[in-house]
């Protein structure tokens, strides 16, 4: 009996992490598992795109300016769906989940930018089949490609960062949530308070 019992608390336990104020966690695990193998064949094709001159992988130049760019959308979309367990999405609560996350929105936007500007000339080079000399005497595509590369480091990294901190207990439980944001409205108010009375 005593077994039963324990059997009966574990199932219930795992019932309530996985319900629908909690998170699955193996389907988000899997997801964040994903995202990390997207983020390693991101910087993976940063690192060969710009050292194949030869005409003879132009394909192969076609295939590394096209990758990174589905791969920055599909970094993208697993942060969608891993909010997508959080109780901002599922509520409809927009407002609050772009005031939660802009900074991940704008910094996605920003670092597209910057690796379309650094991988287009790249393209081009490649598809009219210039000498390495006639790209890199260009100072403008060398800032481009070495802001491209921090870049992405900076962002993947970050955007890892982001995405594990949605395993937090006050993404999925509004009462937490209200109480944080309460706490944190308090602390930017009482300084002009204090100094208001001073």
């Amino acid at each position: 009996k005593p077994q039963v019992t324990t059997s009966k608390r574990c199932r219930l336990s795992s019932m309530a992490v996985a319900g629908p104020d909690g998170v699955a966690p193996d389907r988000f695990a899997i997801k964040l598992n994903v995202l990390l193998v997207v983020v390693l064949l991101d910087c993976l094709c940063g690192g060969f795109a710009d050292h194949l001159w030869d005409p003879s992988h132009l394909n192969l130049n076609i295939v590394l300016f096209v990758v990174p760019i589905l791969l920055h959308l599909l970094m993208l979309l697993i942060f969608f769906l891993l909010v997508g367990h959080t109780f901002l999405l599922k509520y409809g609560l927009l407002l609050e989940m772009w005031s939660e996350f802009k900074g991940v929105f704008i910094f996605s936007f920003l670092r597209f930018c910057v690796l379309l500007a650094a991988r287009v000339p790249r393209f081009v080079a490649a598809m009219y089949g210039w000498k390495p000399a006639e790209f890199w005497d260009n100072p403008l595509f060398h800032m481009l490609f070495f802001l491209n590369n921090i870049t992405t480091v900076v962002h993947d990294a970050w955007l890892l960062r982001k995405c594990h901190s949605l395993a937090r207990v006050r993404f999925y439980k509004p009462q937490l949530w209200q109480k944080q944001k309460r706490q944190t409205s308090s602390r930017t108010t009482a300084p002009g308070a204090s100094s208001v009375l001073s």
